[in-house]
């Protein structure tokens, strides 16, 4: 699924390019996802593991190739050094899978510990951002409002209240806080999380409060919500 959505994408940037104007265009992955499905030889590398777990890891390779063939994309039509690329992932990983998909962290996909939230994020844009490793904290919900400071959209196109903020700023400098915190809410679980601490609760509707510090403390083992 993942190669037939970016052979789409590519068609519509080969149909637009030419036009002179700025295009936008979003791929959402269904990779990798229940039912897993791979190719068979893209499973081969993986015939050690259980079956979802192969399937699994060889969706990803799937994807990996797909990436591959939306950045030579883009490259080819001569895009790529002043198109803002955005790969990031929409939750956590799963559980039942082996080897484990969260980098050790606590929960899964579904939940609002580290490993249903904590993912990794890649922006590209090499005539705005000379590439590094960042640890500022940011969330999906900030995509919209970089993209309408870097196109200086009016104030109004904004819907209030706004959770996001612009990351255009990290492009150029490193930046050690953020102002407003990110909250997330899954059913009637519910995280805020500010800089290194992070406030939770598995039941908002009267549940109990925990409190962790996610800088020394990313596998949120220890509750500070009494001591703190």
């Amino acid at each position: 699924s993942s190669e037939i959505a970016v052979a789409e994408a590519v068609k519509f940037l080969k149909r637009h390019h030419g036009s002179g104007k700025p295009m936008f265009a979003v791929i959402w992955y269904g990779s990798p996802h229940s039912p897993f499905k791979a190719l068979p030889e893209d499973m081969a590398q993986f015939a050690r593991l259980d079956e979802d777990s192969a399937n699994h890891y060889g969706e990803l390779v799937a994807m990996d190739r797909s990436i591959g063939t939306l950045r030579q994309s883009l490259r080819d039509l001569a895009m790529a050094e002043n198109t803002l690329l955005v790969f990031c992932s929409d939750n956590g990983g799963l559980p039942r899978i082996t080897p484990e998909t969260v980098g050790g962290l606590r929960g899964n996909k579904g939940s609002v510990f580290e490993g249903g939230l904590r993912v990794p994020g890649i922006i590209e844009w090499p005539n705005a951002i000379t590439p590094r490793v960042t640890g500022y904290p940011a969330c999906t919900m900030d995509l919209f409002p970089t993209v309408a400071d870097i196109l200086a959209l009016p104030e109004d196109s904004m819907l209030r209240p706004i959770d996001g903020v612009s990351l255009r700023p990290l492009f150029a400098a490193e930046l050690t806080r953020r102002e407003k915190p990110i909250p997330f809410r899954f059913g009637a679980k519910a995280a805020l999380i500010d800089n290194r601490h992070k406030l939770l609760t598995e039941n908002i509707r009267g549940g109990e409060f925990h409190l962790y510090d996610i800088e020394d403390d990313p596998a949120e083992t220890r509750d500070l919500a009494t001591a703190r």
